[in-house]
């Protein structure tokens, strides 16, 4: 991930909408052309449920805005934690962000292939959600993620070490509204989607990857499979999008505009 795209996710966010991160699926369509009702009010799927608890990893990285910000949960113990419970609590807030800024890019693209994949991903990641909300529930008794804090993003880290970036850059991923705000903020909403869709499918696939080595249900490492392989199929198609309109398929810093 470019720290570009942290940074200018940052500054366009400071003037964006408060927002919860919201969990429902939406079959969002559009036509191009269609006006920015999604960037200047909250997308579908950040509107329509109540938001999940996160908290901001460091405290010098300073609030996110859109973000639900709570404290380290009292008595949380993170290392108790099972690979699979971690994946899950990782997994939903991460899909919740990507599903948010596709809906938040479906009225701004122009091209159809890139319309097409945005749509795939609301309905694809928003059955996903439910179904490890699912899980969560069966395994752990609760279909409610941990908070996003220092300590669960500091195990995060340790528990699956194929995830590359810094603590900031992944919380950048995690975050709907900084993403939102980072594809509501480009000149070329084609090519910030492309490029902020690229990177964030890449950490699912890390993840997922660890998650087949680490994973004690069966049920965690099915759906692991099938993440890295509709989202690498994504990437590919993405890659090749990218190469043929703006003539390199490797994604960039999203621009500000300011």
């Amino acid at each position: 991930m470019s720290r570009g795209i942290v940074r200018a996710a940052r500054i366009a966010a400071c003037a964006s909408f408060g927002m919860t991160i919201g969990l429902g699926a939406v079959n969002a369509q559009s036509t191009p052309g269609a006006d920015d009702g999604a960037c200047t009010s909250p997308p579908p799927a950040m509107a329509e449920q109540a938001g999940m608890t996160m908290a901001t990893p460091g405290a010098e990285m300073g609030a996110m805005p859109g973000m639900d910000m709570a404290s380290p949960a009292v008595g949380m113990d993170h290392a108790s934690m099972d690979f699979d419970q971690m994946y899950i609590d990782m997994m939903v807030p991460h899909h919740a962000s990507i599903l948010a800024m596709a809906e938040a890019a479906l009225p701004r693209l122009e091209d159809e292939r890139l319309r097409e994949i945005a749509d795939a991903i609301v309905e694809a990641q928003g059955q996903e959600i439910e179904e490890l909300r699912g899980f969560r529930e069966e395994f752990y008794g609760d279909p409610e993620p941990m908070p996003m804090d220092d300590g669960m993003m500091a195990a995060m880290g340790e528990m699956m070490p194929s995830m590359a970036g810094t603590m900031e850059e992944m919380a950048f991923q995690m975050d709907a509204a900084a993403q939102v705000a980072a594809l509501c903020a480009a000149e070329d909403a084609d090519l910030a989607f492309v490029d902020l869709t690229i990177p964030h499918h890449e950490m699912a696939i890390d993840a997922s990857r660890d998650a087949l080595d680490r994973a004690t249900h069966p049920e965690i490492r099915g759906f692991a499979q099938r993440v890295i392989d509709a989202q690498q199929r994504e990437i590919d198609e993405l890659g090749a999008i990218r190469r043929e309109l703006y003539g390199s398929a490797t994604p960039a810093a999203v621009s500000s505009g300011s």
